[in-house]
């Protein structure tokens, strides 16, 4: 039984967002091509917040570490304290694009952006790799099955399907306008 599954369909989607990012970014500082960057920028933060921070958070950091740091889970390491300190870091990089945005600098924003990228592709990356086999070797199936209940009981409160409808539109359309930009960089 693959307790992290869904975890890592969410984070195929994360790191689309990711790649989109740096496509942006990237046409920003290689065309001096600020206002794409500027007027995209709200769209992936927003996603941040809500796809990244408030769905998939609910279930990695409030349900799958909960199970993780029982007694014995996680025999002989413990890399929970460090995944949160990267997800805080993840979050100050965030907070830094927002404030960029207020104040109109597209050096920070672009900055920022490149630095979060990075950040998530290496830890989705120890995620997906060590910390959730460890984790799916170290639990008991009836410890999966009630992670599995408290999963489908935070998607379904929080409307898995219209979120997951809602952030794979974005998706195509944030890609389809950066496809069809002039000089866009295919990464």
């Amino acid at each position: 039984m693959l307790v992290t599954e869904h975890l890592m369909k969410e984070h195929q989607l994360i790191l689309k967002y990711v790649d989109l990012l740096e496509r942006y970014v990237e046409l920003s500082a290689k065309n001096n091509e600020s206002s794409l960057l500027f007027e995209k920028a709200p769209f992936f933060i927003q996603f941040i917040h809500e796809f990244a921070d408030e769905f998939h958070h609910a279930k990695e950091e409030n349900i799958l570490f909960r199970y993780l740091e029982q007694p014995g889970v996680l025999s002989h390491c413990n890399p929970i304290p460090q995944m949160l300190n990267e997800h805080g870091k993840a979050r100050e990089l965030v907070l830094n694009m927002e404030n960029a945005l207020l104040s109109n600098d597209i050096d920070k924003l672009e900055v920022n952006g490149v630095q979060y990228a990075r950040l998530l592709k290496e830890h989705i990356y120890k995620e997906d790799n060590i910390l959730y086999p460890m984790g799916g070797r170290g639990l008991s199936d009836t410890a999966k099955s009630c992670l599995l209940k408290e999963y489908a009981e935070t998607d379904e409160r929080l409307d898995s399907q219209s979120i997951w409808c809602k952030y794979e539109a974005l998706a195509a359309d944030l890609e389809s306008q950066l496809n069809a930009y002039p000089s866009a960089i295919l990464l």
